[in-house]
């Protein structure tokens, strides 16, 4: 039992660690209300000739796969909503250039967990904001266009495949992080990363069985936001469902793993 009550108040210490550092980052910008508003609307702007294809899509009437347009509405909500989860860990990001700088020495000396406060201690609201707010808005017309019933089972399970999304982007995100203990750039995996995340853009329906296969099971690109979807609609395996929970966890414990590897390498800045 002390255990448990001792992991019970570590987690709650990082939970309100958390809310500190979003408080934190979030007055920061704030400071340059100019500068935050900028870039509210041009990742707005960005975001809205990404979305030229949904209405092409709503007014063509075409259907992709099984998939009718309503349907895909929920399915593009659900892309921008994890875009926003994106640019809202942006600070995993800066890992490398810390690491290539030998910057990692202030942050390991501080109480806590190093990977915490280097992958949570900064966020970039001015980005997250209109990902976030577009992505629920379609979610809201999509789930109301095709009649999906507001249940415990359908709010609940699609609540949790988004979560194990955020949970998938986030090891994604560190496993790029971590390469650069071993090879000395990674804007190319970066590159690559983000190429694959656009495939996103619309349901894996739209794309042959093949690629469907390897971006469920090889490189699980389409969990991150086909899965929630596919939940409320009755169209995901039980298969499918348990590989969505799978290898967010699997790779989670990977990223770790790399991680505790990569930091034994870490040379400071005073060598």
């Amino acid at each position: 039992m002390h255990i448990v009550g001792q992991a019970v108040n570590r987690t709650g210490y990082y939970i309100k660690l958390l809310f500190v550092f979003m408080r934190m980052s979030l007055l920061g910008q704030l400071e340059y209300r100019i500068n935050f508003i900028s870039g509210m609307f041009v990742e707005l702007a960005y975001m809205c000739i990404k979305l030229t294809y949904l209405v092409v899509v709503i007014s063509a009437g075409v259907n992709i796969g099984s998939l009718s347009p309503n349907m895909v509405v929920l399915f593009i909500g659900v892309y921008c909503f994890m875009t926003g989860v994106l640019c809202f860990f942006w600070t995993i990001m800066t890992i490398p250039e810390k690491v290539i700088a030998g910057e990692l020495d202030m942050m390991i000396v501080k109480p806590g967990s190093l990977i915490f406060l280097l992958t949570l201690g900064k966020f970039n609201f001015a980005m997250t904001i209109p990902n976030f707010l577009v992505g629920l808005t379609l979610i809201i017309i999509g789930w109301h266009s095709v009649c999906i019933p507001v249940t415990f089972i359908t709010i609940s399970g699609f609540i949790f495949f988004m979560l194990m999304g955020i949970l998938l982007t986030y090891s994604f995100m560190i496993l790029q992080a971590v390469l650069v203990f071993w090879v000395t750039s990674i804007n190319g995996i970066y590159t690559l990363f983000s190429a694959l995340w656009d495939f996103n853009n619309m349901p894996m329906a739209l794309y042959g069985r093949t690629i469907q296969r390897i971006g469920t099971f090889v490189l699980p690109i389409f969990i991150l936001t086909n899965w929630p979807g596919l939940f409320v609609l009755d169209k995901l395996s039980l298969l499918e469902a348990v590989w969505g929970v799978a290898v967010p966890v699997l790779l989670l414990l990977l990223a770790s793993g790399m991680w505790k590897k990569g930091i034994r390498k870490y040379i400071s800045a005073n060598g």
